[in-house]
């Protein structure tokens, strides 16, 4: 190729591609992370944090607003992801939770609309608010009993989501936590204990009757009288097992 022809041809990759995506590339990380010391880069497509480095926690918004990056791969040992880590990670499809992970911060993947596919982990304890609202590709949220707090918002205007599976235990659950989620149909709640709402609210808008009528809420056969009585949960048109 001559120099004149491969000069117009990485104009044409600039024009289409920009100069951001065309020089992206993996991010290979062994130590700790300052907070937001991945800010706003926009040349990274994927982080891979590897094991046996002694990374226990992914400081508050250490990759926010990383527009171009992908993939996450996170470290066997991690317990904690930080306030806003990762939020505004707009073209973000997988992160790899570790078996390890207990805490998922407030708004950590707030923003992240390409995100559709979440495996979190059975040891997890806390998710925090906000903390995937606004995840408009996530089409199912399985939540594991092992859960201590989800708080206020924490699903909210996840527009694809259409399954979710709470904790089986009667622990304290956020306010609205699934609320403008308009094609969710199905929740599940395993706990034979009724479980009450932080601020004694609900987990959609009360006024929005067209939630509660779509939407199917399934517990245990013995006790949806329980729920069906439950000032939160009572809204829901359909309670089955």
């Amino acid at each position: 190729m001559n120099r004149r022809l491969l000069t117009i041809s990485i104009i044409f990759a600039f024009l289409v591609c920009g100069i951001d995506s065309l020089f992206s590339a993996t991010l290979v990380i062994t130590d700790p992370i300052a907070e937001g010391e991945y800010m706003d880069r926009t040349d990274i497509d994927e982080v891979v944090i590897e094991s046996g480095h002694g990374i226990s926690e992914i400081p508050d918004y250490a990759f926010l607003g990383c527009t171009s990056l992908k993939k996450v791969t996170l470290p066997e040992g991690l317990k904690k992801i930080g306030f806003q880590s990762f939020s505004e990670c707009s073209a973000l499809e997988e992160v790899n939770f570790p078996d390890s992970l207990e805490d998922i911060g407030s708004n950590s993947f707030t923003y992240c609309s390409n995100l559709r596919d979440v495996e979190f982990p059975q040891g997890l304890k806390h998710i925090g608010h906000n903390a995937f609202s606004f995840c408009t590709s996530l089409v199912e949220a399985i939540l594991p009993d092992s859960l201590e707090e989800i708080e206020s918002y924490a699903f909210s205007d996840c527009d694809s989501l259409r399954k979710v599976r709470l904790p089986a235990n009667d622990h304290l659950l956020g306010e609205l936590m699934m609320n403008c989620c308009g094609s969710l149909v199905e929740i599940e709640e395993g706990s034979f204990d009724v479980p009450k709402f932080d601020c004694d609210s609900y987990i959609f808008d009360p006024y929005d009757t067209d939630a509660y009528e779509r939407c199917v809420l399934k517990v245990p056969g013995s006790v949806i009288d329980k729920y069906d009585v439950s000032k939160s949960w009572q809204m829901f048109n359909k309670i089955a097992m």
